[in-house]
């Protein structure tokens, strides 16, 4: 969910060209992996420079404010949850490229691979070198209109259009390798460095607000999407447990009807658990479809927050395994962490 470019197209790979990403960067070298993917640096370390969200510097707080599509820094939530913090190490390097004194990235000698070079390996050439391959203005390819015109909104600098780009292009086509580096950029997650607020929001390249009409394609979920704009947040989260995924609907719910918020119950409150979690149990038995999958939910039902993220990003779009992440453990549509901990301290 929130290394949205690169594990899009893990996702993707891992479908489409029979590409196993999720074994292959299983366990530790997963979490170092995907990291880097969408941070485009080494590990960071363990010290204040990237684990202390008080050190964020104004121009940091900015960037990772508008990758959560905050209206601004001072509604930034610290510490961040652990699932945003790559946004956070991100914001930094870009920070520092502007003021000119660029921090280390450089790995400590051990070996092994740097988590850059385990990246590489793990993701399709065409993607790694699309920085290298394209341009901001370069002219779209003429193979879809729909596509073409994503294309040159993202040239222009859109994350939603971006964003929407990955998620719509066929893989292994220049449609792709060009969304993946935020329109010939860099290959970073293109909210943080292209700064659009709201840009968590676009899925689909579609801006909400409260008031956007229902699409009128489903009723029941019309009415979801009716009380979800009026600040239902259980209506929200029903959207996003029951609507299809990649959808209007889904979108919708997940941002809290329009708000750009990750954690509806924080803006509008909590009036009770959505319909879609009746009878379910964080004890429920995974569905036993794959094994890597099974191992995730049962640490997310144990309140492990990475597992739940993991799981959302690996589990099949729309299967018992997504949904399963998105709910914490079938608890509830919220910033995993910030739930565990609340659950914890009650």
């Amino acid at each position: 969910m929130i290394c949205r470019t690169a594990s899009a197209a893990a996702r993707k790979h891992s479908r489409e060209a029979g590409v196993t990403l999720r074994r292959a960067l299983a366990g530790c070298a997963a979490a170092v992996a995907l990291s880097a993917a969408c941070s485009g640096a080494g590990p960071a370390s363990s010290g204040s420079e990237s684990g202390d969200d008080d050190s964020l510097t104004a121009c940091e707080r900015e960037r990772v404010a508008a990758a959560l599509g905050l209206s601004d820094a001072g509604e930034l939530s610290l510490p961040l949850d652990p699932a945003d913090e790559p946004l956070a190490d991100i914001a930094r390097d870009i920070c520092s490229l502007d003021t000119g004194t660029p921090r280390s990235t450089t790995p400590p000698d051990t070996g092994l691979r740097s988590a850059v070079q385990q990246r590489d390996a793990a993701l399709p050439a065409a993607l790694v070198r699309a920085p290298a391959l394209f341009d901001p203005d370069d002219s779209p390819p003429g193979d879809d209109p729909a596509l073409d015109e994503l294309w040159v909104v993202c040239g222009q600098g859109s994350a939603n259009a971006c964003n929407a780009l990955l998620y719509e292009s066929p893989a292994g086509s220049d449609y792709e390798a060009f969304a993946f580096s935020c329109g010939g950029r860099e290959n970073l997650h293109c909210s943080v460095l292209l700064g659009e607020p709201g840009a968590d929001a676009g899925l689909l390249g579609i801006e909400f607000d409260p008031e956007s009409p229902a699409p009128g394609n489903i009723p029941e979920l019309d009415g979801w999407w009716t009380a979800c704009g009026d600040g239902s947040s259980r209506a929200c989260s029903q959207l996003v447990l029951s609507a299809p995924g990649g959808s209007a609907y889904a979108s919708f719910g997940w941002t809290c009807g329009g708000r750009t918020t990750r954690d509806c119950v924080l803006l509008v409150g909590d009036d009770g658990a959505p319909p879609a979690l009746a009878g379910r149990s964080p004890q429920d038995a995974p569905p036993g479809h794959d094994d890597y999958l099974d191992q995730l939910w049962e640490r997310c039902g144990a309140a492990d927050a990475p597992a739940c993220r993991d799981l959302a990003t690996f589990g099949p779009p729309g299967s018992d395994y997504e949904r399963y992440a998105l709910s914490c453990g079938w608890r509830a549509v919220r910033a995993c962490a910030r739930l565990f901990a609340e659950l914890a301290e009650g």
